[in-house]
């Protein structure tokens, strides 16, 4: 009787400490998403920033939303294809990158190209 009582009191106190590690891992995966989204705001924002510094023309304006347009449908079609495999995906989200960067270019003048060259954060 009283090995059973133990027995049964330990496993009490072996669910109650994981249940406790359990809610500690779902509050640190929520407080990283929420850095994530953090950081894809500021992202975002500096981009616009990055944009409004160029005194764009009411045209590139307009050509400038189309880009971005195409790349988010490429992106969500690149990240909603089950068939790629992570590393696919992420060569396909680089070249898609890497051709919105030309069309960006494309559409700026040389004076715009330089402000633009020299507000890229991070730029190698």
């Amino acid at each position: 009787m009283k090995i059973s009582l133990i027995v049964f009191i330990l496993s009490l106190l072996t669910i109650s400490a994981s249940a406790q590690i359990e809610r500690k891992s779902v509050a640190a995966k929520m407080d990283s998403a929420q850095t994530s989204t953090n950081d894809n705001k500021a992202d975002k924002q500096t981009r616009k920033d990055r944009f409004k510094e160029l005194d764009l023309t009411p045209e590139q304006k307009g050509k400038l939303k189309e880009i971005m347009q195409t790349n988010k449908a490429g992106k969500e079609a690149i990240e909603n294809n089950t068939q790629l495999s992570d590393q696919d995906k992420k060569k396909q989200m680089r070249e898609l990158q890497k051709e919105q960067m030309q069309k960006i270019q494309a559409i700026l003048t040389p004076e715009q190209r330089k402000k633009f060259k020299a507000s890229k954060p991070n730029d190698p």
